[in-house]
């Protein structure tokens, strides 16, 4: 598995966790709906900035959210 597969996985297993659709997700880190969606397809890279927001919404750091 690769590393995007695994970002991707561990992306969607926590706005799981938090019972959130991709719309409430995306909107409590300030990322757009598509972006979130291609994040968790697999279909794109994020930005530093988005993985930062996201690590941020979910009270971690980007380290922590990377690691594998």
């Amino acid at each position: 598995m690769d590393d995007m597969t695994l970002l991707a996985k561990k992306i969607r297993a926590a706005r799981k966790k938090l019972r959130q659709s991709q719309t409430e997700f995306a909107f409590n880190c300030d990322i757009s709906v598509e972006t979130l969606s291609l994040i968790e397809r697999e279909e794109t890279d994020p930005r530093l900035s988005t993985i930062q927001k996201i690590a941020a919404y979910l009270g971690t750091t980007v380290r922590e959210l990377l690691s594998f």
